[in-house]
């Protein structure tokens, strides 16, 4: 439908056009670690332990053999090569749970197994591969002397009564899941996940079941809400998909209201200055405290931060621009961290790597630029190359990217084969390994 022309309704609205590092600074200093709670160790996985963790056993509680072979004393096997071997009396076979037994005595050896106790006695381990295996049953040849004061992991070499082991706001990982287990948990405490109310605006947006409507070139899909929702699941964050509101005041209200029990309120849209941007209209109406608008920054400049009151305290408010690589970026940039730094995480900004441009990498002079870039990891460094165009309104880029090519402010230009640096952004399990890095 063609509205009648009717007077201006443009907003005129004071920027506060912070640089990159300080509207991330402000953002970030506000961000409080959220309550702990305790979940099962296999339900942890992602999540930051909330309390360091100490060990309440030695590992391992023993000295115990790093090789199958043969345990005995050192000073037996002295000079043992193939053409002058040490032979000596087999007396028992210790494997990995059994309890040692009587001790190592001179000329003597125990066959022993990867992980048994070492008996009383013996100092050095002999592998199997350096004797004849007990040819001769109830003896050992030792045809070498490599191995004297080898192979015996001692007693507490992993960890030891109030050694702490894991900190708090470390990530829980495979490798992670494991010293948990050694510890002897089943359960750990972690930080809550914040939860996030994610709400898209605008009368184009559709969705997959108004899918005709965008073939009919009368709408426009809503990705911007499915690809935020899923960077807040893989941000430790828990996604509440607010129904897209339309440009409508009362619409845009009764859903902000609506998402005043979560954590954390992040608007897609209405964030400019055009007739139907009502975002801030409506949150400043429903008394939004503005931490800043707008960033010097492409994409995304017309980003904003503040806190809306709700019953019991203040909901931190992202506004983000409808353009998906305005969203997508703005929110690695502030959104992402602020959430990991609820959730409990130590490290909470992606890695950024230094590589060289593959072509000249242009953006404007007076701003941040973050281009859309695909790494080539044969290289060393790594060289980027755009995977597309940059429009901030594209999809098919974000899909392709491996990372955001960081252009500082000042910088017009990056030559070909000159370093730039790129934060990360691939996090696929199949992506392709960065070499050389």
């Amino acid at each position: 439908m063609v509205r009648d022309p009717s007077p201006t309704q443009f907003e005129v609205r004071p920027a506060d056009w912070l640089s990159l590092d300080e509207a991330q600074s402000r953002i970030f200093t506000e961000a409080s670690r959220l309550p702990a709670e305790v979940v099962d160790v296999q339900d942890s996985l992602g999540r930051a332990l909330a309390d360091d963790l100490e060990a309440t056993a030695t590992l391992p509680p023993w000295d115990n053999s790093a090789m199958d072979g043969y345990a005995v004393i050192g000073e037996d096997i002295a000079g043992a090569s193939p053409s002058a071997p040490v032979e000596l009396i087999v007396t028992t076979a210790l494997r990995a749970g059994e309890v040692r037994g009587g001790p190592v005595e001179t000329g003597h050896a125990i066959r022993i197994m990867t992980g048994a106790p070492v008996p009383p006695g013996a100092d050095s381990v002999v592998r199997v591969e350096d004797t004849d295996a007990e040819a001769s049953p109830g003896s050992v040849r030792v045809l070498g002397d490599r191995d004297r004061g080898r192979n015996i992991r001692p007693a507490g070499a992993d960890m030891r009564v109030g050694d702490v082991v894991l900190l708090a706001g470390q990530v829980v990982t495979p490798g992670t899941v494991a010293a948990l287990s050694a510890l002897g948990l089943t359960s750990v405490p972690v930080v809550r996940r914040p939860s996030v109310a994610i709400l898209s605006t605008g009368d184009e947006l559709r969705t997959p079941e108004q899918y005709d409507d965008v073939r009919n070139g009368v709408g426009i899909p809503d990705s911007n809400g499915p690809m935020l929702s899923a960077a807040v699941a893989h941000a430790s964050g828990i996604p509440i998909r607010l129904t897209s509101a339309r440009d409508d005041v009362h619409d845009l209200r009764e859903r902000i209201e609506n998402a005043s029990d979560a954590d954390v309120l992040v608007t897609i849209g209405g964030a400019s200055m055009g007739e139907a941007d009502l975002v801030k209209r409506v949150l400043d109406d429903l008394g939004f405290e503005q931490s800043f608008w707008r960033v010097r920054m492409r994409p995304g400049s017309p980003f904003g931060f503040g806190w809306l009151p709700r019953e019991g305290g203040k909901q931190p408010v992202f506004g983000l621009p409808g353009n998906p690589s305005s969203a997508f970026v703005t929110f690695e940039l502030f959104v992402r961290p602020f959430l990991l730094a609820l959730a409990g995480h130590k490290h909470i900004l992606r890695r950024t790597v230094r590589c060289v441009a593959g072509e000249p990498l242009t953006g404007p002079e007076d701003l941040a630029c973050l281009l859309r870039v695909g790494l080539d990891s044969a290289s060393h460094p790594p060289a980027v190359t755009l995977v597309g165009p940059q429009g901030s309104g594209l999809v098919r880029t974000l899909s392709a990217a491996h990372g955001l090519a960081m252009l500082p402010a000042g910088t017009r230009e990056i030559a070909k084969g000159e370093r730039v640096d790129v934060m990360l952004i691939d996090d696929a399990p199949a992506a392709e390994p960065y070499r050389g890095v």
